[in-house]
């Protein structure tokens, strides 16, 4: 049992290498260990099981062995670049193979960076990147308290620093010229009057772009796998209101903050004035975000004009998996 035991933590203390799925998407294999199951995996790498079961095609109900290879996508939960942590959370470094073809350029679009930002994780002193090489492209986003990959990680809270270099000066080539100091001649001199500050007109706030994205969202396929194709459901009726967020006008990415469901569920949002829905993926809840409110759920504006919703205050139905 000891040994099963110090092979389950070399094997999570080994380098995270992302690999990409079909849609181009990273995502981690965890090889299961003895005494290991959903939750304990989810707690490893700061992910619901309800979000990385349905992605390999299982549910939790589903039976699982030993050496199983569970594929661990990267998302908005658990994969980080830049950006502040809370006091708990540490990240570690993950790791991408250069393909045959790719340059700095081509990998830092696939993972949504810059160059200067890799040269800097690094160390590179070029964009050059030969084939093969293994080169950091973000972090694991982990809670120390939790995850057994903590210990390989970093505490800091800032992002990691990117040095920008300023271009060196050309230096002269001629000896300085040194001057005899003359005597200084106290002068009197007339305090400067100060020009009266221009005065700037604030122009009214523009209102959010119109949607240009069409349909119920981008999180659709992903509540049909967590309620098996809306045999799973809960659902529940209240009042809600909405924040702001760039995020789902031309992309159908909306989210919601509610209690009592975890990050990462996927929750349609239905307004029962006109029958629209929308999916909507929780990012945190209502209570952590803004306590004084008494609104059961904050929907992104974005989601709330896709549903036709324009008051500050309004009804709607909200349907999760089981």
């Amino acid at each position: 049992m000891l040994l099963l035991a110090v092979s389950a933590v070399n094997a999570q203390t080994t380098p995270l290498n992302v690999q990409l799925d079909s849609k181009n998407q990273p995502y981690l294999v965890h090889t299961l260990a003895p005494k290991e199951n959903f939750y304990s995996v989810g707690r490893i790498y700061n992910i619901s099981p309800r979000v990385f079961a349905p992605y390999n095609g299982l549910e939790l109900t589903s039976p699982l062995s030993i050496g199983q290879a569970l594929k661990i996508p990267l998302n908005e939960q658990n994969y980080w670049q830049s950006g502040t942590r809370k006091e708990n959370e540490v990240v570690v470094p993950l790791y991408y193979t250069v393909g045959a073809g790719e340059n700095l350029s081509a990998v830092s679009k696939t993972f949504k960076t810059d160059n200067a930002t890799l040269r800097s994780w690094n160390n590179l002193s070029s964009d050059a990147v030969s084939t093969g090489k293994r080169i950091i492209i973000g972090f694991l986003k982990v809670d120390k308290t939790l995850s057994p990959l903590a210990a390989q990680g970093m505490s800091r809270q800032e992002p990691p620093a990117v040095v920008k270099q300023e271009p060196k000066k050309e230096e002269s080539k001629q000896q300085p010229v040194v001057k005899k100091e003359e005597p200084k001649v106290e002068t009197k001199t007339e305090p400067k009057k100060e020009e009266p500050k221009p005065v700037v007109k604030e122009e009214p706030k523009t209102q959010a772009p119109p949607p240009s994205y069409e349909g119920n969202g981008f999180f659709k396929d992903e509540f049909n796998k967590q309620t098996n194709n809306g045999k799973r459901i809960a659902n529940t009726n209240g009042n809600g209101t909405t924040f702001k967020s760039t995020s789902g006008w031309s992309d159908g990415k909306y989210y919601v903050l509610v209690d009592n469901l975890e990050k990462g569920t996927i929750v349609m949002v239905r307004n029962p004035s006109n029958g629209k829905a929308i999916y909507a993926k929780v990012l945190a809840g209502v209570k952590e975000t803004t306590p004084n409110s008494n609104a059961l759920f904050l929907l992104s504006n974005a989601a709330a004009s896709q549903l036709g919703i324009s008051a500050e205050k309004f009804n709607a139905e909200l349907v999760w998996g089981k």
